[in-house]
C-alpha cells in the first residue's frame, strides 16, 4: 500500500496548534494501545475462533448474519474483496419487514446457521431479528433446531441477548467490552463472518501487523491535520472515491467509523463515498466544478491486461481505435489515471492510494491505516472517537414510540 499526497504544501499549508506534539503523542499512545489493533497479535484466540467456527459450520448449507453497523460492515468490506462473492451467506442490517420477510421464509432452518452479533446485546433491530426466527421456529415447532443453529457474539454481560443464547444453550463468543462495534472488524465480529467465506484470516491479521511494525504515523497525520489545521481551505467534506467493486462495503464500512467518531460538538467532516468509474457519471461533475470544499482520496489498483477482451474487429468496424487490443481493465486503469491526472491539472488537494491487489494483507492494512487516521483526526478536532452520544435519543424515543 502506498499514499502520496498532491497539491499540497504540507509546510506552508498546514498551520497545527503550539501542541502538536503533545496531540501527536496521545495518538500514538491511544493506537498503540488500542485493543481493537492489538487483538490481531492474539494468535490463540484466533485459532479458537477457526476451531469454533469450522464446527459450526458442519453440516450447514446457508448461514445468515444478524447485527448492524459495526457488527455487519466489517464482515462485510472483508467479504466484500472475494471476486467471487459467497452464494451461502446472507446479511441483514436494515429491518424493512418486507425484504427480511422474503429472504427469510426462503430458508431451511435445519440447514441454516444464524449468528446473531450486537455487542451490547440490547440493539432493538437486532433482537427484532432475532425474535422473528424464534417465532416462526416456534410456529413449525423448531425452536430446539433454531437455537443449536445459533451463534451469538455478544459482551459477556446481563443483557436481552446474552440471557437468550445462555437460557437456550446457543454456541457463544464473547465480544471484548473494550472494543466498540465501528472498531470490531479484526475481533470475532469479523473473522467468523469472514472464515465462513472462505477469507485466509490470518492474513488479515497479518496485514494490521506489518502495519503497525511500521509505526510511522506520518500519513496519519498529514491526512488528519488537512482538516483541522489548512490555511488555504476549510474542507467541509472528504471524499472517498474507490474504483475496485471489491471495495465498495469497504466505503459503507468507513463512513460509518468516520462519522460516528468524529462528528459531534458541532465539529467535524462530512464523508462521502464515490464509485469509480460509476460515479464519474454522475458525482464527478459537482466535484470538479462545484464548491472547492471537498479533499479527496483516491483508492486506485493495477487493472493493466486484467479481464476479458474487447472484440478489435468490432471496436474497427465503428472507429473505436481506443479499445482496439484492449482488455476491459486496461479501461479502467485509464479511466483511474485520467480522473487522477485531472485532479492534478485543476490543483485540486487529493491523496491517492495505490494498492497493487486487493487481497486479506492489503484490506487489513487498508482498515487498520483507516482506524488510526480517524482517531487521530478526532483527537486533533478534540472529540471522543469511542462513543456517539448524539443517537441515543432516537434509541430513546424509538422505544417510547413502539410502548
Amino acid at each position: 500500500m502506498k499514499i502520496d499526497f498532491t497539491n499540497i504544501n504540507f509546510k506552508d499549508e498546514i498551520q497545527p496548534d503550539l501542541n502538536i506534539n503533545e496531540l501527536n503523542f496521545k495518538i500514538k499512545n491511544v493506537c498503540n494501545n488500542l485493543p481493537a489493533l492489538n487483538i490481531v497479535k492474539n494468535y490463540e484466540l484466533l485459532n479458537l475462533t477457526k476451531e469454533k467456527t469450522e464446527s459450526f459450520k458442519q453440516d450447514k448449507k446457508k448461514f445468515v448474519v444478524f447485527g448492524t453497523g459495526g457488527s455487519n460492515l466489517g464482515a462485510r468490506a472483508l467479504i466484500n474483496i472475494l471476486v467471487d462473492q459467497p452464494d451461502n451467506i446472507l446479511f441483514f442490517d436494515n429491518i424493512d419487514p418486507l425484504f427480511f420477510q422474503s429472504q427469510i421464509l426462503k430458508l431451511d432452518f435445519a440447514t441454516t446457521g444464524f449468528i446473531v452479533i450486537s455487542k451490547s446485546g440490547t440493539t432493538p433491530e437486532t433482537l427484532s431479528q432475532l425474535g422473528t426466527i424464534v417465532n416462526i421456529a416456534n410456529e413449525k415447532n423448531i425452536l430446539n433446531t433454531l437455537y443449536k443453529n445459533m451463534m451469538v457474539i455478544t459482551e459477556f454481560k446481563d443483557s436481552a441477548l446474552f440471557n437468550i443464547a445462555k437460557k437456550n444453550n446457543c454456541l457463544l463468543l464473547e465480544h471484548q467490552d473494550d472494543i466498540g462495534g465501528r472498531y470490531s472488524v479484526f475481533s470475532n465480529v469479523g473473522m467468523v463472518p469472514a472464515i465462513i467465506a472462505g477469507l485466509n484470516v490470518k492474513k488479515i491479521h497479518e496485514g494490521v501487523v506489518k502495519l503497525l511494525n511500521k509505526n510511522d504515523f506520518t500519513n496519519a497525520f498529514k491526512f488528519a491535520q488537512m482538516f483541522k489545521y489548512s490555511v488555504s481551505n476549510n474542507f467541509a467534506s472528504s471524499v472517498l472515491m474507490t474504483y475496485s467493486d471489491g471495495l465498495n462495503y469497504f466505503g459503507k464500512w468507513y463512513l460509518q467509523l468516520w462519522a460516528e467518531s468524529i462528528g459531534k460538538q458541532n465539529r467535524g467532516v462530512t464523508a462521502l463515498h464515490a464509485t469509480g468509474t460509476t460515479d464519474q457519471h454522475s458525482q464527478l461533475q459537482l466535484y470538479l466544478d462545484g464548491p472547492k470544499d471537498k479533499f479527496f482520496t483516491i483508492i486506485k489498483s493495477n487493472y493493466k491486461n486484467k479481464g476479458l477482451q474487447v472484440d478489435s474487429q468490432l471496436m474497427k468496424n465503428e472507429s473505436i481505435d481506443y479499445l482496439v487490443n484492449k482488455k476491459m481493465g486496461d479501461l479502467m486503469h485509464a479511466e483511474q489515471d485520467a480522473t487522477i491526472d485531472t485532479f492534478k491539472l485543476n490543483g485540486f488537494k487529493f491523496r491517492e492510494i495505490f494498492i497493487e491487489t486487493i487481497d486479506e494483507e492489503n484490506i487489513g492494512m487498508l482498515m487498520a491505516n483507516s482506524i488510526i487516521e480517524t482517531i487521530a483526526a478526532c483527537i486533533y478536532f478534540d472529540v471522543d472517537p469511542f462513543d456517539q452520544p448524539a443517537v441515543e435519543q432516537g434509541k430513546v424515543l424509538t422505544k417510547k414510540y413502539l410502548s
